[in-house]
């Protein structure tokens, strides 16, 4: 499968209907298949029937109060700003905190969403090596003066490699520079890593003032719109300092009704979680049984990468073959796509044993 895209004819799930054929899917974003669940499928279908498809006014929607309200609850934090699209939300917290840092240091592999985001503060930036603490360290002490204070963002959870940022790294290196800040976009995280499910930081186990999460209700929830989580504080100078949340759509009614369903569902059934766990456990274990070198890891996305003895593009059409999708990525396809063709698959929760040990059969075949 190439990254020229397939025609949908089914919502996305383990089993999905593509071009007319049924597929065993791996994919994508949707790690808990909710948008395709029933309970989903109904809050957005009830919602569109009762509010129509957007505010298109600047009166209170229920579907979207609720979002917020929720959001709160699960990320156990203070304030949610909703906005209709993730891409946005690291451009709104470089723009909210403005006033608060002089010089931004971001992973040179992060989202393209980050690196767009952090030039529309007017603020000098300056990339580190992609998952390098040192690096890190080396910029900081030759970018900045003694009085100035760092803003440093990262993707927690890198979407081509499911590589995770070690963040508390980089709050060691910060350590010395007084007022700085650490901020994450969390948006294959959030909903997958963390005992509750609060994601990359919860992973670490971070939490405190001048740390800030942005993320996305568009993947593990079954919605749509970007997420800005803090307190008081940062929501207030959201208000006073962005235009976004004023001047943007809000998210269409629909949406928010199934990404507030979304995140219920998770919020009441964290056996979802263990689900996906144990199905990412059994990919990797099998992809390492294979003599793919694959990390230890939580995230449901699992890189290959190719090599001089292992043809990855023919691996990918006989998987194709046997009904079976995987995404096929060119060397530097995507922001943190490594250097050498690989391949992305995505794992679901809602996958079963039997898929993942027939993509294995077929990967073994196919070497």
């Amino acid at each position: 499968m190439s990254l020229a895209p397939n025609a949908m004819g089914s919502p996305i799930g383990p089993r999905m209907v593509l071009n007319g054929r049924e597929v065993d899917y791996f994919c994508g974003t949707s790690y808990y298949s909710l948008h395709g669940h029933p309970l989903v499928i109904e809050a957005a279908c009830d919602a569109m029937r009762k509010y129509g498809l957007g505010p298109a006014t600047s009166a209170s929607v229920p579907p979207i109060e609720e979002v917020v309200e929720l959001s709160c609850r699960f990320f156990a934090v203070q304030s949610t700003t909703y906005v209709i699209s993730g891409y946005l939300g690291a451009m709104i917290l470089f723009q909210a905190l403005g006033s608060d840092y002089d010089v931004a240091l971001v992973d040179d592999h992060s989202h393209y969403s980050v690196l767009d985001g952090a030039k529309t503060a007017g603020k000098k930036v300056v990339l580190f090596r992609h998952l390098d603490a040192g690096s890190l360290e080396e910029e900081l002490a030759a970018d900045l003066r003694r009085s100035q204070v760092p803003l440093v963002m990262t993707d927690g959870v890198f979407p081509s490699t499911g590589a995770v940022a070690p963040l508390p790294a980089y709050a060691a290196a910060l350590a010395r520079y007084p007022r700085s800040l650490l901020c994450v976009d969390d948006s294959h995280g959030l909903g997958v890593l963390g005992g509750n499910g609060r994601g990359t930081c919860e992973f670490h186990g971070m939490e405190g003032e001048n740390l800030y999460r942005v993320g996305t209700l568009s993947k593990a929830f079954g919605g749509i719109g970007g997420i800005v989580l803090g307190d008081r504080p940062l929501a207030e100078k959201i208000r006073r300092n962005v235009r976004v949340p004023v001047g943007a759509s809000l998210p269409p009614v629909p949406a928010a009704a199934a990404a507030a369903q979304g995140i219920r569902l998770l919020e009441a059934h964290p056996e979802m979680r263990k689900a996906l766990w144990r199905n990412v456990t059994r990919m990797r274990d099998g992809l390492r049984a294979l003599g793919f070198d694959i990390p230890d890891s939580s995230v449901p996305i699992v890189n290959v990468r190719g090599s001089a003895s292992v043809d990855l593009r023919r691996v990918c059409g006989a998987l194709d073959r046997e009904d079976i999708i995987v995404l096929d990525m060119p060397p530097r396809g995507y922001s943190d796509a490594p250097d050498v063709e690989s391949l992305r698959i995505a794992v679901f929760s809602t996958h079963s044993d039997d898929q993942i040990d027939r993509l294995l059969g077929a990967v073994r075949r196919a070497l």
